[in-house]
């Protein structure tokens, strides 16, 4: 014990996550040695994913500065076309982005940096069904299991989050 944390790392909630797409994530991030905090609209509120596994948020929005946030991971499932919906989430996302953080999306989640205006020009991918979102907000898609595009890092389905996991704490390390 008594290791210094490598910084902060957000993960997104919402209702109708997918499980694994925000767990995984988590502690993956915890493992490395990141402070992680689940950010939602409300404080201390419980959001279930599709399967109905509850996480409870640390924070909203408002409560974490965007420019201490070194990684920002958006999970799949519904919970990406809820989030997208918060002007608040919009700004915080794309803050943290100007700020420098690593951003990674799986699956739906693309939603979420297509509605923080973060995407243009960026190399993604995601699961087929946001394809046209991401490609009419000016990413360029790429049909791959994982891309990163410099701090970018998105990957398509669950099966796919060790790579995506992976990849993004490499992007961390660089930054």
């Amino acid at each position: 014990m008594g290791e210094r944390s490598k910084g902060l790392a957000v993960v997104l909630a919402e209702n109708m996550y997918e499980n694994l797409e925000l767990h995984y994530p988590k502690l993956r991030l915890e493992e490395a040695g990141y402070d992680v905090k689940v950010v939602g609209p409300q404080k201390g509120a419980t959001y279930t994913s599709k399967e109905g596994y509850p996480v409870m948020a640390d924070s909203t929005f408002a409560d974490i500065d965007p420019a201490q946030v070194r990684v920002l991971v958006v999970p799949g499932g519904f919970a990406p076309d809820k989030l997208r919906r918060y002007p608040e989430c919009n700004r915080f996302v794309a803050d943290a982005w100007a700020a420098g953080a690593v951003v990674g999306s799986i699956c739906h989640a693309g939603w979420v940096p297509i509605s923080a205006r973060i995407v243009k020009g960026k190399r993604m991918t995601s699961v087929n069904a946001i394809k046209d979102d991401l490609e009419n907000a000016g990413a360029i898609w790429i049909d791959e299991r994982c891309v990163v595009d410099g701090k970018m890092v998105s990957a398509q389905i669950p099966r796919d989050l060790p790579v995506f996991m992976k990849a993004i704490l490499d992007a961390a390390e660089r930054a």
